[in-house]
């Protein structure tokens, strides 16, 4: 399974539009949906099942853009470094995430009334894309994806809007905790829905985020997942497919560290490594289509000196009980 490569690459441009007046605050629920309309229209047209709407998503992608909007940011990372998976994954997601982006700009303010044409250019956009640079072409028309949310921050002449999707599997998640102390036993349990069932369980590892120079922002024209720290194979001991310190992640060498029953219920459990960090797992699983793993459900484990979050992943923990805090919030 690979899941070191993702969709995620430079926002989509949006071509100016004639100057209007300022647009009121307001929820954007229709633009919002007829953006989803359109990339489902798109889907059908390509023989692929339509994306049911996800509130999560939206609240995740709002902040982001609101973010965006305030740092004068275009892509997918703001100053804090936080990356699009990890927004999702701490804000209580458990889907294969991937993330477009789009951006408007006008020295005039932005009419209430053009925002749909504007959102609606965006994705004609997307969807015109060409190989080889069609990476948001490919996420709104891959066949696994099956949750959209659309998030959007509208100020003055700007305008941001963020595509968040999943691919969403899971039937029953009890994750793992969201911050732990190095070396600490974990455990993840679930259960996919039919026909999709559990066969390998990836751990990947990456440095805790760090704030971003306007630089390092101004470099980033694609991200990926982190590299894999261990991976394992449902129902067989420690061996060949893990990383040298396999076992020793997994427990004691004669455990079996992720099993798989006969009616899909899987449990996984491994040991947070020695230094501060983010640990990912990444469930990969069969749907019956083929042999190829599909990576459908996804947990974060955050693992730092203190067992406390850093404030800034914090902030994106709290949209998991709902609307946006002020950022740096405690945990």
């Amino acid at each position: 399974m690979v899941v070191t490569l993702v969709t995620g690459c430079a926002p989509a441009v949006v071509p100016p539009a004639a100057p209007a007046d300022a647009a009121p605050g307001r929820g954007w629920r229709a633009e919002r949906e007829a953006v989803v309309a359109q990339v489902n229209v798109a889907r059908h047209a390509a023989g692929l099942p339509r994306l049911a709407y996800d509130a999560a998503l939206e609240r995740v992608g709002d902040a982001h853009c609101e973010i965006l909007v305030a740092e004068d940011g275009r892509g997918h990372f703001s100053r804090s470094g936080v990356p699009p998976y990890l927004r999702y994954l701490l804000a209580g997601g458990h889907g294969f995430h991937r993330e477009n982006v789009a951006m408007f700009s006008s020295s005039a303010p932005v009419a209430a009334s053009a925002v749909g044409a504007i959102l609606a250019r965006a994705v004609v956009s997307m969807l015109d894309e060409l190989p080889p640079n069609d990476g948001h072409r490919r996420a709104l028309l891959d066949r696994d994806v099956t949750n959209i949310g659309v998030g959007l921050a509208i100020r003055g002449g700007e305008v941001r809007m963020a595509q968040e999707l999943a691919t969403e599997a899971t039937v029953a998640w009890v994750p793992p905790p969201t911050v732990a102390l190095p070396r600490t036993r974990t455990v993840l349990t679930g259960r996919l829905e039919p026909p999709w069932r559990p066969v390998e369980a990836e751990v990947l590892w990456e440095a805790l985020p760090h704030p971003l120079s306007d630089a390092e922002l101004r470099a980033i024209h694609s991200y990926g997942y982190p590299p894999r720290r261990i991976v394992f194979d449902a129902n067989r001991p420690p061996g060949e497919r893990g990383l040298p310190h396999a076992a020793t992640a997994a427990g004691p060498a004669t455990e079996t560290p992720f099993t798989v029953d006969k009616f899909g219920n899987f449990s996984f459990q491994w040991t947070t490594g020695p230094s501060e960090g983010v640990e990912i797992v990444v469930i990969g699983a069969t749907n019956g289509r083929g042999r190829e793993l599909v990576p459908v459900a996804v947990s974060a484990t955050v693992v730092t000196e203190t067992g406390t979050l850093p404030a800034e992943l914090a902030f994106w923990r709290h949209l998991a009980g709902g609307p946006s805090p002020a950022r740096g919030d405690a945990p």
